[in-house]
């Protein structure tokens, strides 16, 4: 599916090429030693799920301010292109126009820090974890426990590629078309270490699985070995811009 700098949909147009792909699209490694494995089919199947909870539960629309205050994770790039699917803009929670969102998405649904004006999506982070398994607050919605019985598909309207995609608190922003544009060279399977923060993560992400190719996200701190990196095949270590 062509990427449209107009008007499209964007994260569909990187999903759907691999939607039937079996091959390893993201896997994580966590210090306890978990070792989830999501191929091309099953990751596009976590993102509808995600997309189908904030549509149906949290009324997203185009250009609605999101907080994605979680750590770079599998589920955290789930969720950033499950909101990108509505054309919504992520923030992080340092961002000038967080106290403006509409939705937080955090690992600490009391967070002080959050708006009493903005409604909450908590996610922990466990693979195996069926609820979130602490104490919610009052108005806080448990992703663990419902993100599940939603839809297997996802169909995304057309937004405009003028849309903010994503903003930083370093200032830096990109567009739907900016962040979906980039063609660069495949690489392979790609060892990324999960100490940037996701909103930083995610651009590069996105360019890369545009690619063709596959990402191995190691927990921050988490030592990789060569058996590890014999295991996965590992042919580029990315390294953040300075």
């Amino acid at each position: 599916m062509p990427f449209n700098s107009a008007t499209g949909t964007f994260a569909e147009g990187l999903l759907a090429p691999r939607r039937s792909d079996a091959t390893p699209w993201l896997t994580w490694y966590s210090q306890s030693g978990e070792r989830i494995e999501l191929s091309g089919k099953v990751f596009d199947n976590w993102v509808a799920k995600s997309a189908n909870l904030l549509g149906e539960s949290f009324d997203l629309e185009q250009e609605s301010l999101i907080v994605l205050d979680l750590p770079s994770h599998w589920k955290s790039l789930v969720l950033g292109l499950a909101v990108l699917h509505h054309g919504a803009t992520l923030l992080d929670a340092d961002d000038d126009q967080a106290a403006n969102a509409t939705l937080w998405i955090t690992q600490d649904p009391n967070d002080q820090r959050i708006p009493g004006s903005s409604e909450i999506l908590a996610v922990n982070p466990a693979a195996m974890a069926l609820s979130f398994g602490a104490d919610l607050g009052p108005v806080a919605e448990d992703y663990n426990a419902n993100v599940r019985t939603y839809g297997d598909q996802f169909y995304p309207s057309a937004v405009s590629g003028e849309t903010t995609a994503l903003r930083n608190s370093a200032g830096n922003a990109l567009s739907l078309a900016e962040l979906f544009a980039p063609e660069v060279n495949a690489l392979g399977t790609i060892l990324v270490r999960a100490d940037i923060p996701v909103l930083q993560l995610l651009p590069y992400a996105v360019a890369q699985w545009k690619s063709g190719d596959s990402i191995v996200l190691v927990e921050a701190q988490m030592e990789v070995s060569d058996r590890l990196r014999q295991g996965e095949k590992i042919s580029h270590d990315y390294v953040p811009a300075v």
